[in-house]
């Protein structure tokens, strides 16, 4: 896939793919292809296959049909850009060879091989003119340029929908041809795991169950081909209404007549599962392809490719009947509900078996009607045919069809299937004389009556090696299983109950399945909801690598919905009422309640529980309580209910429980808020705005804003105007916003925040825009330099309002407090004189809240180097506070803004006390948003000490944890700490792209890394076309960026800066570089100041800071840094000594 393209003189290798991420190569590096709208024009250009593509088609499609005024020119500098970036080495003014100009718009003039989409489809060409054994080269190597869905950013492109559609298509094409190939020149059981993950991925699309059958075929498995076949009619009659192909039906009626010709026109040559018939029979037969989508790569999860976990001790339990059937046979048991992997524990436990030397055959109970009868002996007799003793003509019937006619008395029917019984006996005794022997029976839950006479047969043959093994479902067992198991009962059968996988092997499912790693939290709430059923959890898991958790966890995997509607249908209709009364009513409920809320009778209510429990559907936490076996299962059964049913059904239970659980605040609200009558709405808000107060004493501040919001959105869809009340509506916003703020959900914070400024702003009324931005005060995530600069129309909106006198005092010190921290990053000065006004204010009020969010803004003002003599006396006050009138999140700040204080002193040990006591308080009281402070702090701390590995984990722990809150900018942590890791490693290629990408995102903030990332890499001249303030920007990145200019300035040789940069540096010299802010560091800033004084032409002033570097280094642990300012003061050195030398 690499090719020269040449244009003109120039000469470069580039490759491109568009196979799941859109990237390019150029020599082997990396090309940065710039914003999306840049990126989207590749695409674009890319879907086009070469084509001509017009600027107004490009425009129309970038800014999906609204482009700007001047899109045009927008977009020829992205074109301008890319040409940049795919041909960095053409001349200037040369022509474009690659991103070339043809009116009335531009193409791409690349070979196939350079463009891994074109490429793939030249090699399905080849392959299909190709025979087998090179076709299946040249499709794994196609198949494997498949990284994700074909223009994965793009996927919700209509420009991009076509091409991708029909890759997608010629993608199934390859696999299925690719099946037809393993066939042909392969081992027959790789092709029909192969087959099984086609027809799971799209059971409506003939070739893969037509590939499926020939496989099963072609491994000697008759019975199975042929259930393949029927059970590819059933899918396609239920789901399409129509009747299998001609080719499928051909394969099947192959199967039955043995037409070897067309059977092996589709396998090996080199198979012959007949055992050896003339193979002149062979001839070819055309296969025709269906143009259906198939998924990308790696989302198919075929049953073959499922890790099996979790089932050691079940497999030790099989193992020793195994022994113990040695002796003198034995029968086995083994049950679980649907999707709990009966099947693959039956063949995990027959593999092993087979390697001790037992002879295993498997029959299999149809799950279809019209089956012929005791179908599973059939499959199971016909396999032990091959191997056993010539079977007994009596037994003709199981075998094959016999030429005798059928009997036609009573009498003589009872005499034939004695003697069948008895020579079925004695042929399962012979065959296992002289080599063990195990029987496995699948899905007994549907067996026939002659199925089950027949187990009870075999069951009784004892003196000879025999194991006969049975599975079903519990839930599906009938009366003819009942008596079956009632009659094998005295023959004491070792019994196997496969239950949920345990949380490890959940793990391990989910971490196979997701192509990214899923946080603990949420692999556990998997567990929890599918009850460790491994194909609820297998599903479950697939949703989650293609949805997020989000979705995983709230809504049902569609084939988890498929199968559990089926169980559902076996219900009775008052199982069926019961249990959508319990889905309302919630998990676990008192059966009283539900007795009182249903609209009949008790005794049909009990029945209905009845047939649940007996189902396996629910369960029995406690006594007079049900509740569902699996969150699945209450799920599917809630969200089958037409929404005018559910209404009703929440507005009894909402009735009941009023009257017998007043108490029971978040429920009421839950059932008022969706019991879809308006007369409830005010009941609905009030439960609801009584259960947050609750919530919120508990520190449960997550779920308070869950109520909140709820209450919210009653309040909205019964007020006509909100405008004619804003009172009302304003109130509800800030205590929801208060409930984020405490929650750490920033992000919704500032939306909540800017939803109720606007309707504020909108009635005219400055009381309540003031009471809404005074209702952030409460300890938070805080400011990140990624979010930019504060809005500049809401920061004239507080000035004004903190001048208001006509406010009360409270709201005008929270408003104070808003500007401090708003303002802070950019006007130190007027941060430190809003935050004196708060702290007055506050003081005068005595409110114990009120004080403690003033003392906590004036001891976190930045720059944090400058402050830690000041913030002492501050946080003594706030910590007296904060004991005294139980202020959990305030006693965390305490011990945040001391760690910060300890940094300052060059204090590790005290940093990591303090970050462990707050770590100890946001777990008790569950302050995510704290911890995710904290594990940043310790990922600071193992960064100073060299250990990359581990800060690079904590600083993606603290992201999850920013995430799960939702906190504004929850990647801000991580992307800082990762830029200031590989700053540090010397490694800033890795980073290049982010860096850029966020400069572009957010300006000036970030301006400086970007610079000196450039200069780093040798590009003055770009480095010194970046802006950026003249002066260091005063927040918690203080420390950081005098670092960054430092070096930024010796790179360029900046005399002027460096001087004023001195001036920055010198009283800090004594700390570590951003360490102050507690949670990014970069090195001692006695290094930059050295290296300073050493351009400036200032030595002896340089080898004083690189020794006092040295020093911070070695308090700090860091012999990393250590070394470096040994290294920096030797250089020195050793420059002054040939200074010394050379001079005359």
């Amino acid at each position: 896939m690499i090719v020269p393209v040449i244009s003109g003189t120039f000469a470069d290798v580039l490759r491109i793919r568009v196979l799941g991420p859109l990237e390019a190569e150029s020599e082997g590096r990396p090309v940065p292809l710039g914003a999306p709208r840049q990126r989207a024009v590749l695409a674009g250009l890319l879907a086009a296959r070469g084509a001509v593509v017009s600027v107004d088609r490009l425009a129309e499609d970038l800014w999906r049909g609204t482009p700007p005024a001047k899109a045009t020119a927008s977009l020829h500098a992205y074109v301008s850009n890319l040409r940049r970036l795919l041909e960095p080495e053409r001349p200037p003014r040369a022509p474009a060879g690659v991103l070339v100009t043809c009116a009335p718009g531009y193409a791409l003039r690349l070979p196939d091989e350079a463009v891994d989409a074109w490429h793939f489809e030249s090699r399905l060409e080849q392959a299909r003119r190709a025979a087998a054994p090179r076709s299946r080269e040249l499709l794994a190597e196609a198949l494997s340029w498949w990284r994700g869905p074909a223009f994965q950013e793009h996927a919700d492109e209509e420009w991009a929908a076509p091409e991708a559609a029909r890759l997608t298509a010629l993608l199934a094409d390859a696999r299925e041809l690719a099946v037809a190939a393993d066939l042909r020149a392969g081992p027959p059981a790789e092709a029909a795991r192969a087959a099984a993950a086609l027809v799971e991925a799209e059971p409506l699309r003939e070739e893969g169950w037509r590939l499926l059958a020939l496989a099963h075929w072609a491994c000697g498995r008759q019975a199975e081909a042929l259930a393949v076949l029927r059970r590819a009619r059933a899918v396609l009659r239920e789901e399409l209404g129509c009747d299998p192909s001609p080719v499928l039906t051909g394969v099947e009626q192959a199967l039955l007549e043995q037409r070897l010709d067309v059977l092996r026109a589709g396998t090996s040559p080199g198979t012959d599962p007949s055992g050896g018939l003339d193979e002149s029979h062979a001839a070819g037969v055309p296969v025709a392809a269906a143009e259906v989508r198939t998924p990308p790569p790696g989302t198919a999860g075929a049953e073959a490719a499922r890790p099996f976990l979790g089932r050691a001790r079940e497999l030790r339990t099989a193992e020793a009947a195994a022994r113990a059937a040695r002796a003198g046979g034995g029968l086995m048991l083994v049950t679980g509900e649907a999707g709990a992997g009966k099947s693959a524990f039956l063949a995990r436990f027959a593999d092993r078996l087979a390697g001790d030397g037992w002879t295993v055959v498997v029959g299999r109970c149809p799950e279809y009607e019209g089956a012929p009868p005791a179908w599973a002996w059939v499959e199971a007799l016909g396999a032990l045919a091959r191997q056993a003793p010539a079977a007994p003509a009596e037994l003709a019937v199981l075998l094959h069809e016999p030429d005798a006619a059928p009997a036609a008395t009573r009498d003589e029917a009872t005499a034939g299937r004695f003697r069948m019984h008895r020579a079925f006996a004695a042929w399962l005794s012979a065959a296992a004389d002289g080599r063990p022997l195990a029987v496995f029976l699948e899905d007994l839950h549907r067996a026939d009556g002659e199925t089950l006479a027949l187990l009870e047969a075999a069951a009784a043959v004892t003196g000879v090696p025999l194991l006969t093994v049975g599975c079903y479902r519990p839930a599906e067992a009938g009366d003819r299983l009942a008596k079956t198991l009632a009659q094998l009962a005295p023959r004491t059968p070792h019994r196997i109950a496969l239950g949920g996988l345990p949380a490890d092997a959940v793990a391990t499912v989910v971490a196979a399945v997701c192509r990214t790693p899923a946080s603990p939290d949420t692999v556990a709430a998997i567990a929890a909801r599918t009850g460790g059923n491994p194909f609820y959890v297998w599903e479950s898991a697939r949703l989650l690598d293609s949805e997020g958790a989000l979705v995983a966890l709230s809504e049902v995997p569609q084939g988890v919905r498929d199968v559990l509607r089926r169980r559902l249908a076996l219900l009775p209709d008052a199982a069926l009422a019961a249990l959508r009364l319990v889905a309302v009513m919630g998990a676990d409920t008192d059966v009283a309640l539900l007795v009182e809320a249903a609209d009949t009778d008790e005794e049909s209510v009990l029945e209905g529980l009845d047939a649940a429990l007996a189902a396996d559907l629910l369960t029995e936490p406690g006594p007079g309580r049900v509740g569902f076996v699996h969150a699945l299962v209450r799920d599917t059964v809630y969200t089958d209910l037409t929404g005018v049913r559910r209404a009703r059904l929440h507005d009894r239970v909402a009735a009941v429980l009023r009257r017998h659980r007043p108490d029971d605040l978040a429920a009421l609200a839950h059932h008022f808020a969706r019991s879809g009558r308006s007369v409830n709405a005010p009941l609905a808000v009030d439960y609801a705005l009584r259960a947050a107060e609750q919530a919120e004493r508990r520190y449960a501040h997550d779920v308070a804003v869950g109520l909140l919001a709820q209450a919210l959105d009653v309040h909205a869809a019964a007020t006509a105007d909100p405008y004619a009340d804003p009172d009302s509506s304003i109130a509800l916003l800030v205590r929801l916003l208060g409930a984020q703020v405490r929650a750490g959900a920033t992000d919704a914070a500032r939306h909540t925040r800017q939803r109720a400024a606007d309707l504020a702003v909108r009635a005219n009324r400055d009381d309540l825009v003031a009471a809404v931005y005074g209702a952030w005060t409460e300890p938070s995530p805080w400011r990140t330099r990624l979010e930019g600069l504060f809005d500049r129309t809401a920061l004239a909106r507080l000035e004004r309002l903190a001048g208001d006198r006509a406010l009360d005092e409270a709201t005008r010190a929270r408003v104070l407090q808003v500007l401090a921290d708003a303002v802070a990053g950019e006007d130190a000065a007027r941060a430190r004189e809003a935050a004196d006004a708060q702290l007055a204010l506050a003081d005068s009020s005595g409110e114990p809240r009120l004080l403690a969010s003033a003392l906590m803004t004036s001891a976190k003002l930045p720059p944090h180097e400058r402050q830690a003599g000041g913030r002492d006396p501050l946080v003594a006050r706030l910590r007296l506070l904060a004991a005294e009138h139980d202020l959990p999140a305030y006693r965390w700040v305490c011990e945040h803004l001391d760690a910060m204080t300890a940094a300052t002193r060059n204090d590790p040990a005290g940093v990591r006390r303090h970050t462990g006591e707050g770590l100890h308080l946001a777990d008790r009281y569950g302050m995510l948003w704290a911890r995710g402070i904290n594990a940043t702090t310790r990922a600071m701390l193992a960064a100073v000490e060299g250990r990359f590995t581990e800060a690079e984990e904590r600083y993606a722990q603290a992201e999850e944890l920013f995430r799960r809150v939702g906190a504004h900018h929850a990647n801000g942590p991580r992307t800082l700490g990762l830029w200031t890791i590989r700053f540090t490693q010397g490694r800033t290629a890795d980073i290049a792209r982010s860096v850029r990408e966020v400069h572009e995102a957010v300006g000036e903030p970030v301006a400086v890394a970007h610079a000196l990332l450039l200069a780093r890499q040798g590009r003055l001249d770009e480095a010194r076309e970046i802006r950026f303030p003249a002066l260091p920007v005063t927040d918690h990145l203080y420390g950081i960026e005098l670092d960054y200019r430092s070096e930024l300035a010796v790179l360029c040789g900046d005399t002027t800066t460096a001087g004023l940069l001195a001036g920055h540096l010198l009283p800090l010299q004594d700390q570590f570089g951003g360490a102050a802010g507690a949670a990014y560091a970069t090195r001692p800033l006695a290094h930059p100041l050295g290296d300073l004084y050493r351009l400036l032409g200032e030595e002896e002033a340089a080898a004083d800071a690189y020794a006092r570097a040295e020093r911070v280094a070695l308090a700090w642990n860091s012999s990393l840094h250590a070394a470096s300012a040994r290294r920096a003061a030797a250089e020195l050195a050793a420059a002054r000594r040939r200074r010394r030398i050379f001079v005359p």
